[in-house]
């Protein structure tokens, strides 16, 4: 009657996993499974409803108005209208990921209201997105000279230091932009970029701009890179946005994936693991969520990785 009392015995000397049931495996890079996830389910999520026939109709509008010739524009009278149809289908054509033909859309406008800092600064978006950063620098460098406190045409500025890895001008520029959004929210993300730059620059210890926090997305990307949330406890708020209750705007679960991924991607990148990081930015391309700033920074960095 020792049968037992030896089954016990060789069960505790067994290894786990030896009873043939092992546990689940966490998986190495949660935000990354997610992705692949939810690439696998494409088919069944929701997508923007296409804007062709928006296209088309922006463009009979400009038809209709007879514009006049670009250097005669900003003398006509109906400057402000023209360039504000030439706006209008430059974001059309940008957000169709046509970033050559917004850049042409917003050159027209630009002849038509060559003092307007905002038109520049649009330009300057999408040459970035482009990928010729000498022609955005230029653009934005234009904007600048005309409202040096504008707080997107900063945020654009920085973002090509960042890829350019001027790191004590990114790091000025992010200062100023999470100080001065007056969003919260906005600001958030000037947070994460200055916090970014300065552990990409090698500060041992990177701080946040001292001002009280917005509610929501993406606060729980900050609270990551301060180390108190780990990445597997981002899928839960990055999940949380296809949810019912979430109102905020901008932050359906693909789009907060497309940040998370990019802002964790980075962290990697500043620990030592750039391999890593480019897996990152590719899943995050794969989103397709291209008139976020994210989509063109990850580009620019696949583009540095390669």
């Amino acid at each position: 009657m020792r049968v037992l009392p030896a089954l016990i015995a060789l069960c505790m000397a067994l290894p786990a996993g030896a009873s043939g049931v092992e546990k689940p495996k966490k998986p190495a890079h949660p935000l990354l499974e997610l992705a692949r996830e939810r690439e696998r389910t494409r088919a069944y999520t929701p997508m923007r409803a296409p804007s062709g026939a928006d296209l088309r109709e922006a463009e009979h509008q400009l038809q209709q108005a007879r514009t006049p010739a670009d250097d005669a524009c900003a003398a006509s009278l109906g400057a402000r209208r023209y360039a504000a149809l030439y706006i209008q289908l430059g974001q059309l054509r940008s957000g169709e990921g046509d970033f050559q033909g917004a850049s042409a859309e917003f050159r027209r406008a630009h002849a038509c209201r060559p003092h307007d800092a905002d038109i520049l600064a649009a330009l300057a978006g999408v040459l970035f997105d482009a990928r010729d950063y000498a022609g955005a620098r230029a653009a934005i460098e234009e904007s600048l000279a005309i409202d040096s406190r504008d707080v997107a045409a900063n945020r654009l500025a920085g973002n090509l230091d960042y890829v350019e890895e001027r790191w004590a001008d990114a790091i000025a520029r992010f200062r100023y932009v999470a100080s001065s959004d007056p969003e919260r929210i906005q600001a958030g993300y000037g947070q994460l970029m200055y916090w970014l730059a300065q552990r990409r620059a090698g500060v041992a210890r990177p701080e946040f701009v001292v001002r009280t926090p917005g509610e929501g997305w993406p606060q729980p990307l900050l609270l990551y890179m301060r180390g108190q949330y780990t990445e597997a406890e981002l899928v839960k708020p990055v999940n949380e946005g296809d949810a019912d209750s979430n109102s905020q705007p901008n932050t359906s679960t693909d789009e907060r994936l497309c940040e998370a991924l990019f802002y964790v991607g980075e962290e990697y990148w500043a620990r030592g693991q750039p391999e890593v990081a480019r897996d990152y930015f590719a899943a995050l391309v794969n989103l397709k969520i291209i008139d976020f700033l994210e989509h063109g920074l990850a580009l620019a960095e696949i583009a540095k990785l390669r």
